[in-house]
């Protein structure tokens, strides 16, 4: 098919570049290479082979990291993009490593990493070293990532046992002078000691640099050590200026978050005495709990929390059995204390208030089957939030309900699945999550397909809501009509790379859209679109009518990245008219969700394994809290009821 064809498609977006794939071909190494080679992507671009030269070091491009890196958070950075030239445990054997003009910089050589300091480091994988087949990632990864990659990389030619006896060696002949910190505070210290604590300081002096030091000041310590344990301190000291990934990522600081739950039902029972938990995470993994109890005023206050910007904090008050969530937020040295709000409603059955605020749907004809991804975004205009009602035929309570057309099979959602979150009767598809009150409160991604036999299809989508905005993309085909009602006609639009038709309209009315095809592929008919850009055109197995879920779970990962498609496009229209960063974050928050979607697809086919699959998916996550909280940020602006993906992206 047409979009198995393209095995590597590039999409910049809010100034994040991504490798999307969308091929059923792929070979185990054309997955490695979409999920972690992104090196050797850039590295045979027409931007790489036009940058000649690399520019040469300067200390003054290396910015200092605010707070000591987590190493713990870059081994997923690391593997994701440094392992498959590095090799997984730097030793520079890597998948792609035989295919480079040089071998690869093996990290775990103790004898190699001596006299390199990790500003070079950080430098070279800032700007690159196109003479070694080196990408700059500047344009991939921020400061804050490339050093917590550096700092795992440094890790790679060490180890936790020669740390922990570098620590007892440095504990009995080193603190009296330096300090336990490293700080030079030690109640021996004279004169103008350094400061190993100083990251400003250690990022500029290697091993090397700290052992001819050592030689100058103080010869006699440690002169019955051997190399290794001289080694194993200077290891240990390094570790005042970065976490390394043995340790745990979280440790405790004089950050505070402060903030006041408040019921936002007039009527509902006074919250104060709550109890209000708060997470921290490193990247995306949980890595301390903290609880709390609301004042009378409603008022919460967390003391004593790690100041790091890579420390993400999500606060959380239960009531009346749902959880109610901050935005994402971030502490740093800059800014140790951060306020919030939570406010929590009462709960309802009643689901008059509901309304869908977006719809995009995508139609892809294919010979014999209509392929199927909807976008769907709820909104709750009330003042409580709808927890469930009864259904007959439907096992539970259940909250809003969407109809997919007669004749849909192969059903699948991106954040759930039928018979567990979501239940269905008959066309009908309901969702069990509670929809708070607000804008964009709940989002449903779902795909399908509905085969047909002949050259025409009809398709009846109805809503069961007041539908705010709706869009619809048909991919256009040779000798296609289109026949829709009652959206309106916008004419076509390119999408990576493919011209679509659009309609679109504002407040649907009758609250149904009809989509009649005539000039159908039939099936077993050859796709004219596929391999188009090799002029080759390719047939279709003799019967697609029904596709095996194998199948069905590519399209559904096709869908996901189309679907990020028809967002762009439709947050590029309202941006145009007027420029709004919300928009602008929703654009890529929708566009990181269906990359999730799409990456979860492969898996279950089985065509990432899981240690890929899980670091891709770690740092799609990571830039998904990241872009939610700059979003929550901009609702608490702006006055608005955080959305779902902000209340539940840790479930995603």
């Amino acid at each position: 098919m047409r979009f198995f064809s393209k095995l590597v498609r590039r999409s910049e977006l809010a100034g994040n570049r991504r490798v999307v794939a969308s091929s059923w071909s792929l070979t185990i190494v054309g997955v490695v290479i979409v999920l972690g080679i992104a090196a050797l992507a850039f590295a045979t671009s027409p931007v790489a082979l036009a940058q000649d030269s690399s520019p040469q070091f300067d200390p003054t491009l290396v910015p200092t990291p605010a707070s000591p890196p987590l190493a713990s958070i870059g081994r997923s950075i690391f593997q994701q993009n440094c392992a498959p030239c590095h090799g997984p445990e730097g030793n520079g054997d890597g998948p792609s490593a035989s295919g480079l003009p040089n071998p690869p910089f093996a990290f775990a050589d103790a004898s190699l990493t001596a006299d390199r300091t990790l500003a070079e480091w950080f430098f070279t994988a800032k700007f690159g070293r196109m003479d070694k087949m080196m990408p700059p990632w500047q344009n991939q990864l921020s400061d804050d990532e490339i050093w917590e990659a550096v700092t795992y990389a440094w890790s790679l030619h060490t180890s936790e046992s020669a740390v922990t006896d570098g620590a007892a060696l440095y504990a009995d002949s080193c603190t009296a002078c330096h300090g336990e910190t490293g700080a030079g505070d030690g109640p021996e210290a004279t004169g103008s000691m350094p400061d190993f604590s100083d990251i400003g300081y250690t990022i500029t002096r290697s091993q090397n640099d700290w052992i001819a030091g050592w030689q100058d000041a103080h010869p006699d310590i440690g002169a019955d050590w051997s190399a290794d344990q001289r080694q194993n301190v200077l290891e240990y000291v390094r570790t005042f200026s970065y976490s390394p990934p043995w340790e745990p990522p979280y440790k405790p600081g004089n950050g505070v978050i402060r903030g006041v739950g408040q019921q936002g039902t007039p009527g509902a029972p006074d919250i104060a005495g709550l109890e209000v938990t708060l997470d921290a995470f490193a990247g995306f993994d949980p890595v301390a709990t903290f609880t709390s109890t609301l004042d009378a005023e409603g008022q919460f206050q967390f003391d004593g929390l790690m100041v790091d910007p890579n420390i993400l904090y999500l606060a959380t008050i239960g009531f009346d059995g749902v959880a109610y969530r901050s935005p994402i937020l971030t502490l740093s040295p800059d800014q140790p204390e951060i306020d919030t709000d939570i406010t929590v409603y009462a709960t309802t059955d009643d689901d008059s208030a509901i309304v869908v605020d977006r719809s995009h749907w995508i139609i892809d004809p294919q010979p014999g089957a209509l392929v199927i991804g909807q976008n769907l975004v709820f909104g709750n205009e009330g003042d409580r939030t709808l927890v469930g009602h009864s259904v007959d035929g439907v096992d539970g309570p259940v909250t809003v309900a969407l109809k997919v057309p007669e004749g849909a099979q192969e059903i699948t959602f991106q954040n759930g699945t039928l018979g567990q979150r979501f239940k269905q009767s008959g066309n009908v598809i309901y969702d069990t999550a509670p929809v708070i009150p607000g804008k964009g409160t709940r989002q449903i991604v779902i795909r399908y397909m509905i085969p047909y036999s002949g050259t025409e299809a009809q398709i009846r989508q109805e809503f069961l809501y007041p539908v705010r905005l709706a869009n619809l993309l048909i991919p256009e085909l040779p000798g296609l009509n289109i026949e829709v009602s009652p959206l309106e006609d916008r004419g076509t639009e390119s999408i990576q790379g493919d011209s679509y038709h659009i309609w679109q309209t504002d407040n649907l009315t009758g609250n149904e859209i009809t989509v009649g095809f005539t000039g159908l592929l039939r099936p077993g008919d050859p796709d004219p679109r596929a391999d188009a850009a090799s002029g080759q055109v390719s047939a279709s197995p003799a019967n697609t009518a029904r596709l095996d879920s194998r199948t069905a779970w590519v399209l559904g990962g096709f869908i996901a990245v189309l679907l990020a498609g028809v967002l762009i496009w439709a947050s590029r229209q309202t941006a145009e008219q007027e420029a709004d960063p919300e928009e602008l974050l929703l654009r890529e928050q929708d566009f990181l969700i269906a990359e999730i979607a799409r990456l979860d697809d492969l898996h279950t086919l089985e065509e990432i394994d899981d240690a890929a699959w899980q670091h891709e998916r770690s740092q799609l996550k990571a830039r998904l809290l990241k872009v939610a909280a700059r979003l929550a940020e901009e609702q608490s602006t702006n006055g608005k009821v955080m959305p779902e993906t902000q209340q539940e992206v840790k479930s995603t």
